[in-house]
């Protein structure tokens, strides 16, 4: 790409990287280093062209999640007895203001969006596709 000078970066990170969430720090953690690598990089390669973006999805019903869900059901009052599905539909429920989850296609179409002519000169973004989950 320096070579070209052009080209598309797309990272993926989450929500999670926006603020932490009790009972998985490390997750959290990861999902920030990953915006913050975002714009490191996007600093460092701007001059050749290249624009470097991240996607934070919100909730996607995710073998993952599943296990985040068990989690919360077993440690949080709020949703003892709950299945993992039944704590997520509760959370979109209660937290995601268009009370819908996210698809691997509403990510998809997100990446589509940023390699493209259209995202030309946006770089150093992270993006939340999560349903005005995280507003900040």
């Amino acid at each position: 790409m320096t070579e070209r000078r052009s080209g598309r970066i797309v990272n993926l990170a989450s929500i999670a990287g926006r603020e932490g969430r009790p009972y998985l720090p490390h997750y959290s953690a990861s999902k920030a280093a990953v915006i913050s690598l975002t714009q490191s990089t996007a600093l460092e390669l701007a001059r050749y062209n290249i624009t470097v973006n991240a996607i934070c999805p919100g909730l996607l019903w995710t073998p993952m999640w599943e296990q985040v869900g068990s989690r919360y059901a077993h440690e949080n009052p709020a949703y003892e007895g709950m299945s993992p599905r039944q704590v997520f539909d509760t959370m979109i429920a209660d937290r995601i203001p268009m009370r819908k989850e996210q698809t691997p296609e509403d990510v998809a179409d997100t990446v589509a969006f940023f390699v493209s002519d259209d995202a030309k000169n946006i770089t150093g973004q992270a993006l939340n596709v999560d349903g005005g989950f995280f507003m900040r």
